[in-house]
């Protein structure tokens, strides 16, 4: 799998549009800008064909800290993240090389199995219980 650089998309844009490399440059480059912009404000873009970006945030990570001051032995904590948002990519197809179909069939409910009921059964007795019978 190779990446897909700044480079070789302005080459393609270079390509397919017959624009300067330049001028395709700053084309990529302002797109680009106003994506990240509308992203840092809250809003969602769309890609035709490709899906929408969205900003999510993160749920902080929770753990457990021992031996911490104050009256509690341990006690869980909430630890913030260093990057507390991301972009996700969502509604997006399947792009990979060989498409399949999504099928998503309905689970049907499994029977539950029920134990035959055994009439003997025995009950734990500590060893020292043992003598007083």
């Amino acid at each position: 799998m190779t990446k897909l650089t700044k480079a070789i998309l302005t080459k393609k844009i270079q390509e397919r549009t017959g624009l300067s490399r330049r001028k395709a440059q700053r084309g990529l480059k302002e797109a680009l800008e106003s994506m990240k912009i509308a992203l840092q404000m809250g809003k969602e873009v769309q890609l035709p064909g490709i899906g929408r970006l969205v900003v999510v945030e993160r749920q902080r990570k929770r753990a457990i800290r021992h031996h911490m001051r104050g009256g509690c032995p341990s006690s869980i904590v909430e630890l913030h993240r260093a990057f507390p948002k991301s972009v996700r990519l969502l509604g997006g197809k399947d792009m990979s090389e060989n498409p399949q179909p999504t099928i998503v069939h309905k689970k049907e409910p499994e029977q539950q199995v029920v134990p035959a009921r055994s009439r003997s059964f025995r009950v734990a007795v500590p060893s020292w219980r043992r003598r007083f019978r």
